[in-house]
């Protein structure tokens, strides 16, 4: 009894130890406390000080003003007010084919603080990078537990500083990679503390389904989230139960909600392939850009802004498409023969799940391969990368240390490279040019930079420069069309550049060319609609007005230049019909107010006139032909006082234009004031306009027979 009792107190005493041995076990001197973050943070701390040296020259570089900048920031209305009307179109409407409100609401923010200086706009980009990497740091260290530091070491050491990463961080309209990764890496972090939580579990699960929808506002990309999920069950060795796919139906009802909102937001730039490629040669080609990604990884060379499809020889695809599917074969021996090793199948599963949507399983855009794509399935494939060094030289610090200080060293230097061929879309697209020669896409869009941008803002008064940049935009537009001669967007655009320096006909044979290729290409007809008009062909404009305004009815300015056409007709009741519709969707059009004017002149209703071109000057103060039409108008209610006051401003407006000075002559003559009138004849007269010999002669000798 008494070896019993002993053998009691024994057990009583394991299970109830001392307070002072209680108190031990939870004292941690100060001097551990801080050597433990140092150990933690100092690695962080070498990677964000890298990162901000590869980085370094992102912060100079410009808008890249042909190729979504400009639509996002510059010419985006939606972020050039913040107030609630902006901001429930920013929640509410598809802008560019996307739905990423929050990375907006980001733009509009900048855009209220610094408007066009871009510095603000990249270092948000870059900061944003910095804190992904962290979370990424941290996210493998939940995920090893309490292994090796040089496991998250590795994998957010890569994911900073990888070349293929560059076009996300140095490129403003990719923040929505910056900001959905930020918050789709809150997410897996919480579900992780969701997992291993014994109890509490509701606040980490309202915290990543917080995330989750912030990451779902700033790129619709973040739909795969709940999918990944699965895969962290795995990991997790989560015994199986229904509660593992009941949690997940919030999130997977978010998914498709979004999932859906950006098939809408993107029915345009989907690519009906169907002409071009067949089912086989799509999935090669799908085939060929999933093992793009994967290669691109250990070995990015010929890094550029785009990988445009195929050209088919004979019909046919490159030879190399039909070679990797027995790479693609391979591959997946080698991951079953290794299915065993967790980490693999994991990274590897967070890979595919992260990178499905845009391997052009649904063709989107114009390119087989993005850059940018590969932010966040990365982390997948450096995790296993981590921890099979990790394992390999557990015992040779020193060795893995060269072995990831040499590759690091040569990305890092390839990456500060990378950086300054986003210094702007000339420098960028040449640089695509030289990679893909015969990517006519390249050439349209440098050609539209040249004349867009270039030609029109930052020369625009410098007539040398300016018609350096326009020789510029025609040679790449022409290569364009050459290199495609069905590329309507090319011909429109060169149509667009012969028409606004004076090519007239140059033009419209542009603008047939595009309507021949498509008939119903909007662009192309508004284009060829307006340069007849200025042709004086307006009977032929009005076909190409009516079937634009099928196809654009909510563009009001089209009405307008129907009624102009019709005006010109002398259809007055048809013009007077768009003019008010034009109106009454936009009363702040100053030409509709201009032109319903003309049309009451024309009638001889000359009061309405007048009230009708008082409206367009109120709203444009600038446009010196409504004052000339307003002393007209005035002219003819035989307020000449006034006319000549007006006559006065328009002239002073425009000096140039001698109709002002003929019309201001007849005023003069009307008021027997000649000797004016005939000085404003002669200043008419040295400018080469044909003046009427009889009103010439009766305003020289002072006989009034001709006035009203």
């Amino acid at each position: 009894m008494a070896r019993k009792s002993k053998q009691h107190n024994k057990k009583t005493t394991f299970k109830k130890p001392s307070q002072g041995s209680k108190k031990e076990v939870k004292t941690e001197k100060p001097e551990a406390i801080f050597k433990k973050r140092m150990k933690l943070w100092i690695p962080i701390a070498v990677i964000l000080v890298l990162t901000t040296i590869v980085y370094a020259n992102s912060f100079q570089n410009d808008f890249i003003m042909n190729w979504d900048d400009a639509g996002y920031i510059v010419n985006n209305d939606y972020i050039k007010t913040l107030d609630g009307e902006s901001l429930k179109a920013i929640f509410s409407d598809y802008y560019m084919s996307n739905y990423h409100p929050l990375t907006t609401l980001t733009y509009a923010l900048e855009y209220s603080i610094a408007g066009e200086n871009v510095f603000l706009y990249h270092f948000n980009n870059f900061w944003l990078h910095l804190v992904n990497i962290i979370l990424v740091f941290f996210l493998v260290k939940m995920l090893i537990r309490k292994g090796s530091l040089w496991v998250p070491f590795i994998v957010a050491l890569f994911f900073a500083i990888h070349p293929m990463h560059v076009e996300s961080v140095a490129w403003i309209s990719e923040r929505k990679d910056m900001l959905y990764t930020l918050f789709f890496l809150l997410g897996l972090i919480f579900y992780l503390k969701y997992l291993r939580a014994e109890k509490g579990k509701l606040k980490p699960y309202i915290l990543l389904f917080i995330f989750f929808v912030l990451s779902l506002l700033s790129k619709s990309a973040a739909v795969v989230f709940p999918v990944l999920l699965f895969a962290f069950d795995w990991f997790e060795r989560r015994k199986w139960s229904w509660m593992i796919v009941l949690e997940k139906i919030p999130l997977l009802a978010m998914s498709v909600l979004f999932g859906i909102m950006a098939m809408n937001s993107q029915k345009d730039a989907v690519q009906d392939l169907a002409p071009l490629l067949s089912t086989g040669e799509r999935l090669l080609i799908v085939n060929f850009s999933f093992l793009t990604y994967l290669w691109k990884l250990i070995l990015p060379i010929h890094l550029s802004a785009m990988y445009p499809y195929p050209l088919k020889e004979d019909g046919v695809l490159p030879q190399i498409y039909f070679m990797l599917p027995l790479a693609t074969a391979a591959l997946g021996f080698l991951v079953w023969k290794f299915r065993k090793e967790r980490e693999l199948i994991f990274g590897l599963a967070f890979f595919a799940i992260t990178i499905a949507l845009v391997i052009q399983l649904l063709p989107v855009g114009g390119t087989i391969v993005s850059e940018r794509y590969s932010y966040v399935p990365y982390i997948g494939l450096l995790f296993p990368l981590a921890v099979w060094l990790d394992r390999a030289f557990q015992k040779k610090k020193n060795t893995i240390a060269v072995i990831v200080a040499v590759p690091a060293l040569l990305f890092s230097m390839q990456s500060f490279d990378r950086v300054n061929y986003w210094e702007n879309g000339d420098v960028l697209f040449t640089d695509v040019i030289e990679k893909y020669p015969k990517l006519p896409y390249a050439y349209n869009n440098r050609g539209f930079l040249y004349w867009d941008y270039y030609a029109l803002k930052v020369y625009a008064e410098n007539p040398l420069k300016k018609d350096s940049y326009v020789n510029k935009a025609y040679q790449d537009y022409t290569v364009a069309v050459s290199l495609d001669p069905n590329y309507k967007q090319a011909w429109n655009n060169r149509a667009v550049l012969l028409y606004n320096t004076g090519k007239i006909e140059e033009s419209l044979a542009d603008f047939n060319v595009v309507l021949s290729i498509d008939s119903l290409y909007s662009d192309g007809l508004i284009g060829r609609a307006n340069t007849l008009s200025t042709l004086q062909k307006f009977e032929e404009s009005l076909p190409d007005y009516n079937a634009y305004l099928q196809i654009k009815p909510e563009d009001t300015k089209a009405y307008v230049w129907r009624a102009i056409a019709n005006a010109n007709l002398k259809r007055f009741d048809l013009a007077f019909a768009d003019l008010k519709y034009a109106l009454q969707k936009d009363n702040t059009d100053y030409e509709a107010w201009y032109w319903t004017g003309i049309c009451h002149y024309n009638l001889a209703n000359y009061d309405s006139a007048l009230y009708n071109f008082n409206q367009s000057i109120q709203r444009k103060q600038d446009f010196y032909e409504v004052f000339a039409w307003k002393a007209l108008a005035l002219h003819k209610l035989k307020r000449f006082d006034e006319a000549l006051q007006v006559f006065a401003h328009a002239i002073s407006m425009n000096p140039a234009d001698p109709a002002n000075y003929v019309n201001r002559a007849i005023t003069l003559y009307n008021m027997n004031r000649y000797d004016e009138a005939l000085k404003d004849l002669q200043t008419a007269g040295e400018m080469q306009y044909p003046l009427n010999r009889e009103f010439f002669m009766a305003v020289q000798n002072k006989d009034p027979y001709l006035q009203e």
